[in-house]
């Protein structure tokens, strides 16, 4: 039995995955209720500086100084104020920002864009992907020595279209990494047992050693996750196993949600990805105009009350029976 999940995280580190709409030009068959919708606008980048920064010198009073954003949306490139939301949270907070995107916007928005990023995760999506462009951006972002990695969706009813489509990148000039990630339907895993064995190992092309030092500058990807299984710690070969194990179930465990790791959904909501609140009975929205008078909660961790953790990076959050 699984008595503890923990990760090499050090205790100033806080991630923040800001969902900053859902509008997005790819409509995947797998992808998470709401998030491709259109149903909310992009927020004010204004009202964003001012609260966004407010929360984190909250986060600073209590003894957190490593902040990571993983921007995700739909699709974020879409908003046009996200060079100044970046720019913002470089220059005033050191941040590192991981930006998940499908890489569909065009080869000269991206030379104009990369190097607001630390980290650029591009999912590929068999249903949309444009395999060529795809080459090309993750090769062009690779020269400019900033890191980037292909993370390929394998949807199990059209596996082996994946699979070809993770051969059909290694052909391109640069090696960067190629990852395939495990997608869910309604919180549950489809795969057959040959399918999971593709999983082992997930990472399906490692990039070259010595741009990958040098190109890497963000926390996320140093991460190790370590469980204890009948009194006995061990690393696990990275979150997804837990998800695709069947771990993935933590109700009345103590997490650190809300401690190590933040979601800010489209509408502002803060919470986990769980949609879990994570100030006790406080309820917090990053677009609430009273926002800096009314956010200033103890931070501790919480109990879980969910079933199933869905996300990749809270399940490797700290958390205990």
């Amino acid at each position: 039995m699984i008595t503890e999940i923990s990760n090499n995280y050090k205790s100033d580190f806080l991630r923040i995955e800001y969902m900053l709409g859902n509008t997005c030009n790819h409509k995947c068959s797998y992808c998470f209720p709401n998030n491709n919708e259109g149903t909310f606008p992009w927020p004010d980048v204004g009202m964003v500086k001012e609260n966004l920064g407010h929360l984190l010198d909250h986060y600073r009073d209590h003894g957190k100084n490593t902040f990571q954003f993983y921007l995700v949306g739909g699709e974020p490139t879409i908003w046009k104020d996200l060079p100044e939301l970046t720019e913002f949270l470089k220059s005033k907070y050191n941040a590192y920002i991981n930006v998940s995107t499908n890489a569909s916007r065009s080869l000269n928005w991206w030379i104009a864009n990369a190097d607001y990023y630390d980290n650029i995760e591009i999912s590929v999506h068999h249903e949309f992907v444009d395999i060529d462009h795809i080459i090309k951006v993750a090769d062009m972002i690779y020269d400019r020595k900033r890191h980037v990695v292909a993370n390929v969706l394998m949807d199990p009813d059209h596996f082996e279209k994946c699979k070809d489509i993770v051969e059909k990148l290694k052909t391109s000039k640069n090696s960067w990494g190629i990852i395939a990630k495990g997608v869910l339907y309604s919180g549950q895993t489809r795969y057959t047992e040959e399918q999971k064995e593709y999983f082992n190992p997930a990472e399906k092309r490692a990039p070259n050693l010595l741009w990958y030092i040098r190109s890497l500058r963000e926390p996320e990807y140093t991460r190790k996750v370590y469980i204890i299984e009948d009194d006995v710690k061990k690393r696990v070969p990275n979150d997804s196993w837990i998800m695709l194990n069947d771990r993935n179930h933590f109700r009345g465990w103590t997490c650190n949600l809300g401690v190590d790791f933040l979601e800010i959904y489209q509408d502002g909501t803060i919470s986990g990805n769980c949609r879990q609140r994570v100030y006790g009975m406080d309820h917090f929205n990053l677009y609430d105009q009273e926002f800096v008078e009314k956010f200033s909660p103890e931070i501790k961790p919480i109990v879980c009350q969910k079933d199933t953790c869905e996300c990749s990076s809270e399940v490797a959050i700290k958390k205990y029976v």
